[in-house]
C-alpha cells in the first residue's frame, strides 16, 4: 500500500492535527497521527481523548488502509525536509498489527514504524445548532476573551469561555474572579430560546492557530456536551465543560456615576511604564478635574514613578488602586483610539470599553480594584 504526495502538501495537515496530540501520555493511541488512506484522499486524525482534529489532503493512491504513525517523529521529519515529492510505502509484518512505512524522496530513504488498526473509533453525535461566522470576527472574539480565563483547576467552568446564544446574538464571557470580559457578535442563526455552553480556553487557543479560511462553522450537539468547529479541510471536535458558569450579570455594575474618556495608547503606555516601579504590582490612579495621575512605588528600594495624563472626566474626584498587569491586559485588548472608563467607588468594579460603544456595549472589560495604602 502506498501514496504519493509532496512534503509541503503534507506538512500543513500533519502540523495542525499534531496540535491535538498530548505532550505526555501512556496511551499509544494518543501518540499517533492516524492516517486513513482512500483512493485520491488522505485523512489525518489526532486526539487526546477530549479534543480531536481531523484534516484532509489530496494524494496519489488507489489503496485503502488505516495506520498510526508516531506524531512527533513524523512531524519532525517533515519539518526537516525541503519541498519535494515523497512516496510512503506501507508494509505489514506477518501475523502482527505492526508494520513499517518506507519513505522515499529524490535524495533519501527512511523507515518509520507504524501500527495497523481498524479505523479509529469516533462517536457519532447529533448536532442541532449550526452557526457560521467570518473567521476574522470569530478569532477576534477569542482574542478578546481567552486572556481573562482562569487557570485554577478548582473552578473548571471559569477555565473556559461561556457562549450564550439568544436571538441573533452570540455573547462570549470569560472571568478569573478578578476581571471579566463580555463580548457580543452577531450570529447567522436566530435562536428563540437562550442556549449556554462553556468551551475550554485550550480549545479556543488551538482554533487561533488552525483556521485561516474565510468562514468558521460552529456546531453544538443536542446534549450540549460537545462542540465542533469546521473551516476549509479542518475539523476540530471537543468536549464542553459541563460545570455551571457563575452568574456574571450579578457582578457587572449598572450605575456608574464617574466617566473618563481618554486616548487608549496614552494610558496604555503610561500604565506599562509606571507599573514597573511597583514593588507589589499595584498602581494608584487619581482623577481630579481633567487630569489623571498614575502612581506606583517600590518602598523597599526607594523607587517611584508618577505621570499625569489629560482626559475628559465627569464626576467627583476619586483615588483607586489596580493590579497594573490586569489594567495593562484590558487596555491591550481594546482596539479603539479612545476608550471610556466607568467608575463608582474605590471598591466597585471598573468597566473599560471602547468610547464609541457607550450605548450598545458590544465589548466591556471589567476589572476589580485593589486596596491601596495612602
Amino acid at each position: 500500500m502506498k501514496f504519493i504526495t509532496s512534503i509541503r502538501q503534507l506538512q500543513d495537515p500533519v502540523s495542525k492535527v499534531s496540535q491535538a496530540i498530548p505532550a505526555k501520555t501512556m496511551d499509544p493511541r494518543f501518540e499517533n497521527v492516524h492516517l486513513s488512506i482512500e483512493p485520491g484522499c488522505l485523512t489525518l486524525f489526532g486526539t487526546d481523548g477530549e479534543l480531536s482534529i481531523t484534516a484532509k489532503s489530496d494524494v496519489e493512491t488507489t489503496d485503502i488502509a488505516n495506520v498510526g504513525i508516531n506524531a512527533r517523529l513524523l512531524q519532525d521529519f517533515l519539518r526537516s525536509m525541503y519541498d519535494t515529492s515523497v512516496t510512503f510505502n506501507i508494509e505489514r509484518q506477518e501475523i502482527s498489527d505492526h508494520g513499517v512505512v518506507n519513505i522515499s524522496t529524490d535524495k533519501g530513504k527512511y523507515k518509520i514504524a507504524c501500527l495497523f488498526e481498524s479505523k479509529f473509533e469516533k462517536y457519532e453525535k447529533s448536532y442541532d445548532i449550526s452557526l457560521e461566522f467570518e473567521t476574522t470576527d470569530f478569532l477576534d472574539l477569542i482574542h478578546k476573551t481567552t486572556f481573562a480565563c482562569s487557570v485554577d483547576g478548582m473552578r473548571p467552568a471559569m477555565m473556559g469561555v461561556l457562549f450564550e446564544l439568544e436571538g441573533s446574538t452570540l455573547t462570549a464571557v470569560s472571568t478569573d474572579g478578578h476581571r471579566l470580559v463580555r463580548c457580543r457578535k452577531s450570529s447567522s442563526l436566530d435562536i428563540p430560546e437562550k442556549q449556554k455552553i462553556v468551551v475550554p480556553s485550550k480549545v479556543l487557543s488551538i482554533l487561533q492557530k488552525l483556521f485561516q479560511h474565510q468562514s468558521i462553522t460552529m456546531c453544538i450537539d443536542a446534549d450540549r456536551r460537545f462542540v465542533r468547529f469546521m473551516s476549509g479541510n479542518i475539523i476540530l471536535d471537543a468536549a464542553l465543560i459541563v460545570e455551571p458558569y457563575p452568574n456574571y450579570d450579578a457582578v457587572i455594575p449598572v450605575e456608574h456615576d464617574k466617566h473618563v474618556i481618554i486616548d487608549r495608547t496614552l494610558i496604555y503606555d503610561s500604565v506599562r511604564r509606571v507599573g514597573r516601579f511597583s514593588s507589589i504590582g499595584d498602581i494608584k490612579m487619581v482623577i481630579e478635574g481633567q487630569v489623571m495621575k498614575l502612581m506606583a512605588e517600590n518602598t523597599n528600594d526607594g523607587e517611584a514613578a508618577q505621570e499625569e495624563l489629560s482626559c475628559r472626566y465627569t464626576g467627583e474626584d476619586i483615588t483607586i488602586g489596580f493590579n497594573s498587569k490586569f489594567i495593562e491586559a484590558a487596555l491591550a485588548h481594546l482596539d479603539d483610539k479612545e476608550i471610556c472608563i466607568e467608575l463608582k467607588s474605590p471598591t466597585t468594579a471598573v468597566i473599560f470599553k471602547p468610547h464609541k460603544e457607550i450605548e450598545d456595549d458590544k465589548l466591556i472589560i471589567l476589572v476589580m480594584p485593589v486596596r491601596i495604602n495612602n
